[in-house]
């Protein structure tokens, strides 16, 4: 027997730092007929005693909904991150309370994949530090120390840890590039590797042979600090590693001592840990700063990824209210 569907009117909540009411009712004008209201992170008090009644809370992908703050919600019935993230959700007690969690799977692949090899590009042409030489008046004595010294992509091994949706982009991107891609993964992808034209290596095999370590997996007790000073170690002391995933999967600490010792050549950072980034993180060390590329998280949200990310979550929203199976479900 079906079971009977859910109300017409919802209690919908974003609790979020990006999502503004603006911008979601402009791509989501349907949620004017629903009670939304809108949060930020800070705002957890705020979000307990003026959203009590939430049925579906959509989640910024980096915010925290734990225990305590999901006892203090009674009628939650969804769990939706607005990215495709969600370690900040205590997954195993949503499911014991019986609230479904998704999130947004590959909704941008596309997008981050663009970033990292952005980053890649950006390491190899040194460009923070020749953009800055142009602006000192020291263009030419840049340009005598480049010649013969820059490495095209097409020279390099492009390592990728982790082989979901956006490390598959982001080796279709640098292979069409020219560059050898190379990936491990702790399922070994035989039947697509001529598809994504790469080579299954192990972790230790990775390190050595990368020419960028490129890093594409969700944060786990077993990947938070993965690139520690061991792992560093292992990579070539001309090599770069880049993080478009999440900050945690550094140690912060490593990193600078790598870079200080010239154990590898740079980095490309979209996620630096812990978020928000505070000027006095110690991976801003002014020492470093011409081996360090920066963007401030933006690969995923692109105009064309939040578009994406409106149009699965009121599919979502659509499918629960009609007691259908949810896209993306995560528990």
């Amino acid at each position: 027997m079906q079971k009977e569907a859910v109300s017409n009117k919802m209690n919908i909540t974003f609790y979020s730092n990006v999502t503004t009411r603006e911008k979601t009712l402009k791509e989501l004008p349907q949620l004017k007929n629903h009670n939304v209201k809108f949060f930020r992170l800070k705002d957890a008090e705020k979000l307990i005693t003026d959203a009590e009644d939430t049925e579906i809370l959509l989640l910024d992908a980096m915010g925290r909904l734990d225990k305590d703050i999901i006892d203090k919600l009674p009628n939650l019935k969804l769990i939706h991150s607005e990215g495709v993230g969600y370690q900040g959700v205590d997954i195993k007690y949503a499911s014991e309370k019986g609230i479904i969690v998704c999130n947004n799977k590959g909704v941008n692949d596309t997008a981050v994949a663009e970033d990292a090899v952005l980053l890649m590009l950006a390491c190899l042409k040194s460009i923070i530090t020749g953009h800055q030489s142009v602006y000192d008046g020291k263009q030419i004595e840049v340009k005598k120390a480049s010649f013969g010294v820059i490495k095209e992509l097409s020279q390099c091994t492009v390592g990728l840890i982790g082989f979901g949706d956006i490390a598959k982009a982001t080796a279709k991107f640098a292979t069409a590039l020219g560059a050898k891609v190379i990936y491990t993964n702790r399922t070994r992808y035989k039947d697509i590797e001529k598809e994504y034209h790469v080579e299954y290596r192990d972790m230790d095999t990775l390190l050595a042979e990368s020419d960028f370590v490129s890093l594409h997996v969700a944060v786990t007790e077993d990947t938070v600090k993965m690139a520690d000073e061991n792992f560093f170690s292992k990579m070539k002391n001309d090599a770069f590693l880049i993080n478009t995933s999440r900050g945690d999967l550094v140690d912060n600490e490593a990193l600078l001592g790598a870079l200080l010792d010239n154990k590898i050549a740079g980095t490309g950072l979209d996620v630096i840990s812990p978020e928000p980034v505070t000027a006095d993180n110690i991976l801003l060390d002014g020492s470093i700063k011409d081996k360090l590329i920066l963007t401030p998280h933006i690969a995923g949200i692109t105009n064309l990824t939040v578009k994406k990310i409106y149009k699965n979550i009121w599919e979502n929203i659509q499918r629960y209210m009609n007691n259908e199976p949810l896209k993306n479900r995560v528990n």
